[in-house]
């Protein structure tokens, strides 16, 4: 293929279905590193401080010249469509005509007047564009077997050397004519070429909050006369599912805190481990018991708990603390920053690994099955086993902070009290504080209405919290 059609003449198409693609090889590359070579050699003498250009060694009785290396482009390409990036190839350093052999199956739902393939330079400082080769999309929804080379042009709109190319193989499959989805979701509901297969007798169980207490929510009815939805109780779950688990208890997540209660307010009857032990004395009883107990938590990097420096750290994650509460235990907890990809820059990893987080939060055990089998549950989603995330549908923010948010109140808003038993009035005569302007009638039934320079704020009648979202 040498050229490409203009913009006029490139509709918009609607790419739904599957790319498969393979990034052969690019040709005749050019040197992106060419004056930060120059520059480099220029404040180092031209190289005076190295050994002599032809330095002569002895290998098996020949004397063999020693090359300089050269420095040149460390290339990978990016493809994009529609503004998002769907697939990249890993860096091929010091090469002008790279191979890199890369294979992708993309799931498309995209509209997109072509398809670009962004050849970038790999650099300390970021990526340095080289140029960008087109395939415009009506020609991949043909569905036909696409291999050819195609030139890549630069930011000037010509290529940045002589026969400059990449060399691509794709073939578009819609998802009309999939027949995997041909008549519709399959039967078996399974996942095409994921790692594991689709297997008979799974379940699943949807979570609203932390906790929901009988009779709050409404009822869902279900189509097909099946039973009404029933709603249940997140950590009383995962509480009740770590006490009978006999082999393994694994949790992954963000922020893992020991001191967390799970059982707050007991819906079912449960053992007086799970009604009275934190997080933390419940993983170390279990693993007592010979269940092995692993832990992976994300490192915060702004947290310091060594050589008498103590800092909670940017995100107050409890990651070292919880660490050293495990220490000496049977109980593995392993703190893992976030390691940033190998194709990034040196200063991009810097930042991914300060100010990125791992996101995962699962809790996975054994469970009984039928029979004397067992079988393993995972607990995953959007709830950390950390402060402040207990929570019930009616989103209490100052009630019970004595009783079931005792200890476990957190609001960047205000901070900590030291007088833990009288978390309300401290609270309310700081939440006066923070509002000075409000009305002190705001209970008056004389139907007065606040004057200039008052705000009527209704958030102190009947000591319901229920109207401002503090959060």
């Amino acid at each position: 293929m040498e050229s490409i059609n203009s913009a006029d003449d490139i509709s918009t198409v609607y790419l739904h279905g599957d790319l498969d693609l393979k990034i052969l090889e690019a040709r005749r590359l050019p040197n992106m590193d060419l004056a930060t070579e120059s520059l480099r050699r220029c404040f180092t003498g031209f190289d005076l401080c190295r050994k002599p250009l032809i330095a002569l060694r002895r290998r098996n009785g020949r004397r063999l010249r020693r090359r300089r290396r050269i420095i040149t482009s460390d290339p990978y390409v990016s493809v994009c469509l529609a503004g998002a990036t769907v697939a990249r190839t890993r860096v091929i350093f010091n090469s002008e005509n790279p191979v890199w052999n890369n294979h992708f199956k993309i799931a498309l739902a995209h509209p997109a007047s072509e398809v670009e393939f962004q050849v970038k330079d790999n650099d300390v400082f970021g990526a340095g564009h080289i140029g960008v080769a087109s395939v415009p999309a009506e020609m991949i929804n043909s569905g036909e077997i696409i291999e050819d080379w195609f030139p890549i042009v630069g930011s000037r709109g010509k290529p940045p050397k002589t026969d400059c190319a990449l060399r691509l193989k794709m073939k578009f499959d819609p998802f009309n004519q999939n027949p995997n989805y041909r008549t519709g979701i399959p039967e078996n509901y399974g996942l095409i070429e994921s790692y594991f297969p689709a297997r008979q007798g799974g379940a699943v169980t949807l979570y609203q909050d932390a906790h929901s207490p009988a009779g709050i929510l409404p009822e869902i009815e279900l189509e097909e006369g099946k039973a009404a939805f029933r709603h249940e109780n997140c950590w009383e779950d995962i509480c009740e599912a770590i006490l009978e688990a006999h082999h393994l208890v694994y949790i992954v997540g963000w922020s893992i805190y020991h001191k967390v209660k799970l059982v707050r307010e007991p819906e079912k009857p449960l053992p007086a481990a799970g009604r009275d032990l934190n997080l933390g004395e419940l993983l170390k009883y279990k693993s007592q018991e010979g269940v092995r107990v692993l832990l992976l938590v994300w490192n915060d990097k702004t947290s310091h708990d060594k050589f008498f420096i103590n800092t909670a750290g940017l995100m107050q994650t409890h990651d070292k603390e919880t660490r050293k509460f495990f220490k000496h235990s049977a109980v593995t907890c392993l703190l893992s920053p976030r390691y940033a990809s190998s194709k990034l820059s040196l200063i991009k990893k810097q930042v991914v690994g300060s100010l990125y987080t791992h996101h995962q939060k699962c809790v996975i055990v054994d469970t009984q099955d039928k029979g004397n089998k067992r079988k393993i549950t995972s607990f995953i989603g959007g709830l950390d086993l950390c402060d402040g995330r207990y929570d019930t549908p009616e989103h209490r923010l100052f009630r019970d902070l004595d009783t079931v948010f005792v200890d476990d109140f957190h609001n960047p808003t205000f901070p900590e009290p030291r007088d833990q038993g009288n978390h309300g009035m401290i609270y309310i005569a700081k939440l006066k504080g923070l509002l000075p302007t409000m009305s002190s009638q705001t209970s008056n039934n004389d139907g007065e209405k606040p004057g200039n320079g008052q705000h009527q704020v209704g958030i102190l009648k009947g000591g319901f919290f229920g109207t401002m979202m503090l959060y």
